[in-house]
């Protein structure tokens, strides 16, 4: 049994186990001691930190406890993968999403996620694979059935009727339905930058009226294709080497962008612009291709194999 000696607001509490802890607390903190059942319940009350190492543990315990609910993710070392994907950890947010899709026998939501975490694996830089989702999933950004997701930009008009150019150069020639693209090596790929050079694109939470642009554009942008994305919470804008404008979109009376209204899964017609072979674009004029990268411990048949799958679906689908 636990003794407790307090003089004023200091308090010395003596555990269970021999040990000696004291600490200022306020009354309220000391009436909780009084009802506390055990050591650990105690030193959580007097000691924040030992708290915060507690709470970390407890939800790494309720983490794998949920994915080990799943029949498709796997967990080794409280590490998660998705073999039938890849063989690179899943970042813990995603695969949390993924066992909430499986239980809830979301179908468009795991289609989605599985050929996001498909790209997302072509991805050569870790910060990109261990943040993206993380960022999208923040800020609301939602994930086409393809595995490519939506993000938000302003752009200018020109004197050509349906052509838009960029606001910091107007040197690139944008228009719906047509890929922009920036070499990878132009790119800056510090995610500790929060501004810098490739192509930006935002959240709503970051993106307003008339800036730096006259005209708001959603687009689709590849998860294999981002080259940063900066680790500040609030904010709201990364940079990726390509992406798709397919539609141009509205503001409120406050000047904040009204976002498409889609969800994780939904279907999207300009699916089919992207041919997906490995390292070789299906179609000599194909409009986009992806280069498939050299990643240590990453078994590229495998992700050709699942590239095509989805090409597949999305030619016959041609619908979407």
């Amino acid at each position: 049994m636990q003794k407790i000696i307090k003089v004023d607001n200091k308090v010395v509490v003596f555990l269970e186990n021999g040990a000696c802890i004291e600490s200022i607390i306020s009354d309220e903190d000391f009436e909780k001691i009084l009802k506390s059942t055990s050591d650990e319940e105690t030193l959580a009350i007097v000691n924040s930190q030992y708290k915060q190492e507690l709470d970390k543990k407890q939800e790494v315990l309720s983490f794998i406890e949920k994915i080990r609910k799943s029949k498709i993710l796997r967990i080794a070392d409280n590490v998660v993968y998705w073999d039938n994907v890849s063989n690179l950890s899943l970042p813990q947010d995603l695969a949390e999403s993924i066992v909430d899709a499986e239980l809830n026998k979301d179908e468009l939501k795991l289609t989605a996620y599985q050929n996001f975490w498909t790209l997302m694996s072509l991805n050569t830089d870790e910060d990109c694979r261990n943040n993206l989702y993380w960022f999208l999933h923040l800020h609301g950004l939602k994930i086409a059935k393809c595995g490519f997701f939506v993000a938000y930009r302003n752009v200018d008009s020109t004197n050509e009727e349906g052509v838009y150019t960029d606001h910091h150069t107007h040197s690139t020639r944008i228009k719906i339905g047509e890929m922009v693209t920036l070499d990878r090596y132009k790119c800056d790929c510090d995610s500790n930058v929060e501004c810098s050079s490739g192509l930006h694109c935002a959240s709503v939470n970051w993106l307003k009226k008339n800036y730096f642009g006259d005209t708001g554009l959603a687009v689709l942008v590849n998860p294999a294709d981002v080259v940063a994305v900066p680790k500040r919470s609030e904010y709201g804008k990364l940079r990726t080497c390509a992406y798709l404008p397919m539609a141009i979109i509205n503001y409120d009376k406050n000047d904040n962008v009204i976002p498409i209204n889609v969800e994780d899964g939904f279907d999207c017609s300009y699916v089919t612009k992207v041919i997906y072979e490995g390292t070789m674009g299906t179609e000599e004029d194909s409009i986009y291709k992806i280069q498939i990268p050299k990643i240590k411990d990453l078994v590229n048949e495998s992700i050709q194999d699942k590239l095509l799958e989805i090409a597949k679906d999305c030619i016959v689908n041609k619908q979407l």
